[in-house]
């Protein structure tokens, strides 16, 4: 959202926590942005519609969706819950699917502009303990690619972001959970750390993916610079899908 907003965007930063959705408009209007908080569960239908309405009713039309809200898991597939199922269906793909719903007739009357999806490398690749987060990022990736081919004649692109496993929160807790799938966790005990030097011995460039390469690679995406580019996806994956 920061980086949006640097490049000139006016940006209505979304989440179900709206006490930190605030702090980041806070900064972002602090350093001359513009931005609003707008607090929503993405997996409600009438919360992603209203975030799409408020936005275009503060700023007047709707460029660009970043559909980068997510949640994660790790089991095996006989160890997965229906409640686990749905849940990371329903906030994965279910959600981007609504705001993805919501906010093209809104792209389309602003004469064009660019989605911009989360997927993941766990979309591309099998690992164990992924697959009901992989195939909910696997469905993100196709309906990228379909609403790339439906919406090419209104100018409205669709594009996704493939990320390895992330030096955020999200990324703490994903590797907390594979640590302990693959029986590395010490008798429970937990070391980010040390399951983030582990992981990126596992990443050919030896490092994991920071908010910033998301950010840069979500901005190139929305921008006119990519005006070509769509129903496709790029990796910022330190070659993990290549090795």
């Amino acid at each position: 959202a920061e980086m949006f907003a640097r490049e000139g965007a006016k940006v209505a930063v979304a989440d179900m926590n709206g006490a930190e959705a605030k702090k980041v408009v806070k900064a972002i209007n602090a350093a001359g942005g513009k931005a609003i908080a707008i607090q929503a569960d993405i997996s409600q239908a009438d919360d992603a519609k209203r975030m799409v309405e408020e936005t275009v009713k503060k700023f007047g039309k709707l460029n660009v969706l970043f559909n980068n809200a997510g949640v994660e898991h790790m089991s095996l597939v006989h160890e997965v819950t229906e409640e686990d199922w749905d849940r990371i269906m329903n906030v994965n793909l279910k959600g981007t699917w609504l705001c993805s719903k919501y906010a093209i007739p809104h792209l389309i009357a602003a004469g064009g502009g660019s989605m911009v999806h989360t997927a993941s490398l766990s979309a591309l690749k099998g690992r164990t303990g992924n697959a009901c987060y992989g195939a909910s990022k696997a469905g993100v990736l196709m309906m990228s690619q379909i609403m790339a081919v439906e919406l090419a004649p209104q100018k409205v692109r669709s594009n996704c972001i493939c990320p390895v496993v992330a030096n955020t929160p999200m990324g703490e807790r994903f590797l907390k959970s594979a640590m302990k799938l693959y029986g590395m966790d010490a008798g429970g005990a937990f070391d980010f750390e040390g399951a983030k030097q582990f992981a990126a011995t596992t990443i050919p460039l030896q490092m994991l993916s920071e908010p910033d390469d998301i950010a840069y690679a979500a901005v190139y995406l929305a921008s006119d610079e990519s005006r070509l580019v769509t129903g496709t996806y790029i990796t910022v994956d330190g070659g993990s899908r290549a090795a």
